[in-house]
């Protein structure tokens, strides 16, 4: 049987070091798209909650603007559209 051809050592360990390297930024990446999707899951469910408050609110008030740190409001007063001629 013939002798099986090797390369050197020092460059089987910078191959496998670099493969490793690879493999780890791959199962990060991973890891950081499944974030970024539980996230997203998240800000949904929060926007749907703040749109139901906003609701409640214009129910209750009408239409307004509301300081968050004081929790005073101002009535929103839409102009009227001018025509020219």
């Amino acid at each position: 049987m013939a002798k099986a051809k090797k390369i050197k050592a020092e460059e089987l360990e910078a191959v496998r070091l670099a493969v490793s390297n690879f493999n780890r930024a791959k199962s990060s990446l991973g890891d950081y798209e499944y974030q970024k999707a539980q996230l997203i899951s998240q800000a949904s469910e929060f926007e749907s909650v703040l749109k139901t408050e906003q609701q409640k609110l214009e129910d209750t008030y009408g239409s307004i603007t509301i300081n968050l740190e004081t929790g005073e409001y101002e009535e929103v007063v839409e102009e009227a559209e001018t025509v020219e001629e």
